[in-house]
């Protein structure tokens, strides 16, 4: 009788573990922007594979990953749509890319890497079309030292693409506006420092991130997030850049996690003579 009451503790547990662990992400997204002589549609999906699953414990279900150093490969996809008011013409994009993390086992070493590719196509109503294609890379080496805290530094080319998963967390406005500013007229390589510390304070887990791209321009963004519980979150942030007459973007964000494995986010974004509203959906398993 005991040993029966042993298998089957064992055996709830590992249930409840399989429950809440995952291994395989899948994120979409979609964000439109009014502009005062047009607007802009975006539609995003990408996807993770981590090497192991990964277990929330007792963290934030968003920063589960994060937080137990799950190294991991991904692809994504991201297209947009600008068109203006008196539909004579339309830009858009295309893009798709390929990431990958790796935390080097038993060492405080991180390893990141990107490479994506992008269309861009320009039509004019009677003057029909044209396209052009490029691609773009991103790598970084980050350090750990302690639990929660990663210092990143890495190289990276914006001038002819730009990286549809990073399109899909920051949004279209905030990456397209950086690439812009960091290569400039002529600067096809740009030096990128990030920092990203999870913490908690007075009970609450934090996330606060900080990232700069040192090219033509140097731009900066800085932003935070609040969780209110392991489920629900709410977070700010800000971009700008050394560009002259650039504008400050402001995001407010909020994701909620209904179940283990099905969340939903909220985005708005703002700068001037622009406003952006997106809603993005993440799933599990």
């Amino acid at each position: 009788m005991k040993k029966s009451n042993i298998l089957f503790a064992i055996l709830t547990a590992t249930c409840a573990f399989n429950a809440n662990a995952y291994q395989t992400e899948v994120g979409t997204m979609y964000e439109f922007t009014d502009m005062d002589e047009g607007e802009n549609n975006s539609f995003g999906i990408n996807g993770k594979y981590y090497f192991n699953p990964v277990e929330a414990k007792t963290f934030p279900l968003a920063e589960a990953a994060f937080l137990n150093k799950s190294s991991n490969i991904g692809l994504g996809y991201a297209y947009s749509k600008l068109e203006d008011d008196e539909d004579s013409g339309k830009l858009e994009f295309s893009s798709v890319g390929i990431t990958g993390e790796y935390f080097i086992p038993n060492t405080p070493l991180y390893l990141s890497g990107a490479f994506n590719r992008t269309k861009t196509e320009v039509s004019a109503n009677d003057f029909g079309s044209v396209d052009d294609s490029g691609n773009g890379y991103a790598v970084e080496v980050g350090f750990l030292p302690t639990d929660g805290l990663l210092l990143a530094a890495g190289v990276t080319d914006l001038s002819e693409s730009f990286d549809p998963i990073q399109a899909a967390k920051y949004g279209f406005i905030t990456s397209v506006t950086n690439a812009t500013a960091v290569t400039g007229e002529d600067e096809d390589t740009a030096v990128t420092l990030r920092a990203k510390y999870v913490t908690q304070i007075s009970g609450f887990y934090t996330n606060f991130e900080g990232q700069t791209y040192i090219g033509d321009e140097t731009t900066y963004r800085l932003g935070a997030d609040l969780y209110l519980d392991p489920t629900l979150s709410i977070g700010a942030s800000f971009a700008d850049s050394t560009a002259e007459d650039s504008d400050t973007i402001f995001s407010l964000r909020a994701q909620k996690f209904f179940t283990p494995q099905v969340a939903v986010g909220l985005t708005y974004t703002t700068v001037e003579d622009a406003d952006s509203f997106g809603i993005n959906g993440t799933f599990r398993f």
